[in-house]
């Protein structure tokens, strides 16, 4: 399929269909506030593509992780190493470029330093999260070079509540998994002091698949090197075997909240146990049968935050932001034979201040400092990086300046990061500046209307992992070789986006090109070690060019309800400058669906279409095209002055064998197959 054309004519619809409708707006609607923006305004306000999912439609999307609740949202996919360690992908973009936050404060774990660790961010105690898609560069660091997750919880409150004491409870399951959650909240205060608890809970077995767990061009490979192995493959069918999990968590926090700003703290806990498909390796047949159970990751984290805002705090300075984090984190990966082959401890900490300036001569803006510190140790045999502490520090400004209809933006970052190896070694340590700027212009040209124009340019560090990597990584599946002669990758970003957030008619379409230096990738090779795949990390020019659309039609009264059908895509195409592929990079998608309500009753429908990818790198397979067809039905009830909700979402209606092609475990971990997922969400 050539998707140049259908991918051209999609951008132009979406941009074009809003604009016959400039003057249906509805101001009595409310307005989002978007805390991860310099300056906490609406996704209208913002020069990049930012969304919010919360309400309703947050409770129905939930999922294990962070990944699946946000894969089909316009832009993100996600990873996949089962449904518990599955993180977003933005753009085609995910690792370090993806920066993960709860609260404004960073996760500061390890997922991103491999797609089989989960974040410790889980969806059920989530009330809002904002997605900022694009670079992020000035509050949050340069890496954030696709964009970052913000994941609102409360755990730190900033209002006094409403009622001395008010929550939720929320239980759900889903067919699929043999999934059984639940989760409790409940927020209070009394005087100038404001509080929050919550807990969850959450158990599942082996996922359920439509057919085999290999993929077709899995079992040729492996038959053209053994032989036919058709009782191997009967035992990975119907189940994606060794994907179960169980995690709890839990959370507490209190502020004391005046006229002239708050202070408060939390601390909070996630554990869990999980899973993750694929194969160990594989060095006989006595070893083989000592691994038939897979490896699993047991993990740990304690992390405890801390948030500060004063008004007028000094003469020229309105308002003053400290946001402070530390994590104390761990996981040991368990082979099937019960030993642990890997465990990482890891200390972070991220501090963040930030000073809004009065306004000078018509400009508004923001400065700060951001300091970084993650003490990371990989302990035991198959342990695939060196011990390293990377310092980081930041310093940032944002200013903005409206000329009449356009509002000018502009950013700049200068960061140090300095990482020391804690072991005698011949690797060179890193020690090294950069600096990331951007500029935007936001034209409000009619009512509801937006056009912005956003240019960035980005430079990131490597990674620890990306240059001292060396040795196998079992609950990957693969042995990672690092190269620390890499050097600072650049990146420069162009970004049109056109909005409408109000009226009959709403929507917003991003058309994006990121040309990057000096790109740091993983690539597959035809190599094996230790009987892994060998990956390397290396660098080259690459390119990233696509956009992403959603539009809503008006909605059509009728005897049925009111109904409001919508449209969705995006796309991505990711090459080198030598005419080569980058690898684990999202196909076209499109697709759409409809709402109807009426009175307490909610009916949705969503089809979305993921095209074939066959434009891999060398030594990666393609995947098979797939559509996903979902149902959702929730029902408002009241008990007693209290609301409820009551939802059931059937996902995968089709039972299609799906495979992302941004997950490393494509060709033998796919999708869940058809489920029902229901639950019920009581606010006290």
């Amino acid at each position: 399929m050539d998707i140049r054309s259908p991918a051209l004519l999609w951008a132009t619809v979406s941009l074009a269909a809003p604009l016959a409708h400039a003057d249906d707006a509805t101001p009595d609607t409310p307005v989002v506030v978007v805390t991860a923006t310099p300056f906490r305004e609406s996704p209208l306000e913002s020069a990049q593509p930012v969304t919010v999912l919360d309400g309703e439609n947050l409770v129905r999307l939930r999922s294990l992780s962070l990944g699946e609740s946000l894969a089909s949202q316009p832009g993100i996919s996600a990873t996949y190493f089962g449904p518990q360690a599955s993180r977003p992908v933005i753009r085609g973009l995910g690792g370090e470029r993806v920066q993960m936050y709860e609260d404004g404060g960073e996760s500061l774990d390890v997922s991103a330093l491999s797609n089989d660790h989960s974040t410790t961010i889980d969806p059920l105690i989530a009330e809002r999260i904002e997605i900022v898609r694009g670079p992020a560069t000035l509050l949050y660091g340069n890496g954030a070079s696709a964009g970052l997750i913000n994941v609102i919880t409360n755990r730190i409150p900033e209002r006094l509540p409403a009622e001395p004491i008010s929550g939720a409870v929320e239980l759900r399951g889903n067919s699929a998994l043999e999934e059984r959650a639940g989760s409790g909240r409940v927020d209070g205060g009394t005087g100038s002091f404001a509080w929050h608890a919550d807990a969850y809970k959450r158990k599942t077995e082996d996922v359920r698949i439509p057919g085999f767990a290999e993929s077709a061009a899995f079992h040729e490979r492996e038959e053209a090197e053994e032989g036919p192995g058709e009782e191997e493959h009967e035992e990975g069918r119907g189940h994606l075997e060794n994907t179960d999990s169980e995690s709890w968590g839990a959370g507490l926090g209190g502020s004391w909240i005046g006229s002239r700003g708050l202070f408060g703290l939390g601390v909070s806990r996630y554990d869990a146990n999980y899973g993750v498909p694929g194969h160990t390796h594989e060095e006989g047949e006595e070893e083989a049968a000592e691994e038939e159970g897979g490896v699993r990751i047991d993990m740990v984290s304690t992390r405890y935050d801390l948030k500060a805002e004063l008004n007028d705090p000094l003469p020229g300075i309105s308002h003053a932001r400290v946001r402070g984090t530390y994590n104390d984190y761990e996981h040991r990966e368990i082979e099937g034979t019960g030993e642990v082959g890997t465990e990482f401890l890891q200390d972070g900490l991220d501090t963040r201040l930030q000073l809004d300036h009065v306004p000078l001569g018509g400009w508004r803006g923001t400065f700060g400092v951001q300091y970084r510190d993650i003490d990371l140790e990989a302990i035991g045999d198959e342990a695939f990086v060196p011990p390293t502490d990377t310092r980081n520090v930041g310093f940032f400004v944002f200013e903005e300046r409206p000329f009449g209809p356009f509002t000018l933006e502009l950013g700049a970052r200068h960061e140090q990061q300095k990482i020391d190896i804690k072991r005698d070694t011949d690797l060179p340590e890193y020690d090294k500046g950069s600096v990331s700027a951007s500029a935007g212009v936001l034209w409000s040209f009619a009512t509801e209307y937006s056009l912005a124009l956003n240019v960035t340019s980005t430079q990131r560090h490597p990674s620890a992992t990306e240059l001292y990597a060396d040795g196998p990584h079992v609950a990957a599946a693969r042995f990672e070789i690092g190269d620390a002669d890499l050097q600072r990758e650049r990146g420069t970003t162009i970004d049109l986006g056109l909005r409408k957030a109000l009226g009959n008619w709403t929507g917003s379409v991003s058309l994006f090109r990121s040309e990057y230096s000096r790109f740091i990738f993983g690539l597959p090779t035809d190599l094996e070690e230790d009987g892994f795949p060998v990956v390397q990390y290396t660098q080259a020019d690459a390119n990233f060019t696509g956009f992403e659309s959603e539009l809503r039609a008006p909605t059509m009264e009728g005897k049925f309800g009111a109904f409001t059908p919508y449209l969705k895509a995006d796309y991505v195409r990711a090459r080198l400058d030598d005419g080569g592929d980058l690898p684990l990079i999202p196909p076209l998608r499109f697709g759409g669906g409809f709402d109807v309500t009426r009175d307490r009753v909610s009916l949705g429908l969503s089809v979305l279409y993921n095209d074939t990818q066959s434009k891999t790198a060398a030594n990666e397979s393609p995947t098979d095209s797939f559509t996903m067809v979902d149902l959702d039905l929730s029902y408002r009830a009241s008990f007693g002055g209290r609301s409820a909700m009551l939802f059931l979402r059937g996902q995968n209606l089709l039972d299609e064998e799906a495979r992302r092609s941004t997950s490393p475990l494509k060709d033998i971990a796919p999708l869940p197959g058809r489920s029902v997922a229901a639950g019920v969400r009581l606010d006290l």
